[in-house]
């Protein structure tokens, strides 16, 4: 797949996914996203609470990354590629594989952890905004020599398209799960 390829479809799924989430939970009110699916289940603005906490941690590392990237003049690649800590990372959080088995969340993500606030859909809508910049930003850079490192293991780093693809079909996952949540409450 080329650079522009993935980058026009991951800028398409975000805004697909910004504005299904506008008109799907702006209008909720609070109760209706504390709501509990069953036990052990995550609520909605636990899901928000998780994904913020993916986008508080990578979003200023992609900017970094980003400006790293432009400061030495890295000119974007034709064609993209992928690590298999990409693969592996992207193929985990497919939202067609949410039917399969459960991941654990890492403790710095984990909604138990965080402090929830009232405001979660507000920031997540700010957060997906922000990633569609870096997206938009992304156009300018090659995507392959472009690293980002990964919070769990210092040691790797995430190449800038595999980690964008990540982050989308990660909201994608979580939002899927938020509907669920929703619809049974």
């Amino acid at each position: 797949m080329t650079q522009t390829a993935l980058l026009d479809r991951l800028e398409s799924d975000l805004r697909q996914l910004m504005e299904q989430s506008r008109s799907q939970f702006s209008a909720l009110p609070e109760e209706a996203l504390l709501l509990h699916p069953g036990p052990g289940r995550w609520n909605a603005l636990e899901c928000f609470a998780h994904l913020n906490a993916f986008s508080d941690y990578f979003l200023p590392q992609i900017e970094r990354a980003i400006h790293k990237s432009k400061a030495r003049s890295w000119e974007p690649a034709d064609e993209r590629r992928q690590t298999w800590l990409g693969r592996m990372a992207i193929n985990a959080v497919r939202p067609e594989n949410t039917s399969k088995k459960r991941r654990k969340s890492p403790k710095r993500m984990d909604p138990a952890r965080l402090s929830i606030r009232p405001f979660e859909f507000k920031a997540f809508l700010i957060n997906c905004e922000m990633l569609l910049r870096c997206i938009q930003q992304a156009r300018q850079v090659n995507l392959n020599k472009t690293r980002v490192p990964h919070f769990r293991w210092p040691g790797f780093q995430f190449m800038l398209g595999d980690l964008l693809e990540y982050m989308v079909l990660h909201l994608q996952r979580h939002v899927i799960q938020v509907q669920a949540t929703i619809s049974k409450g």
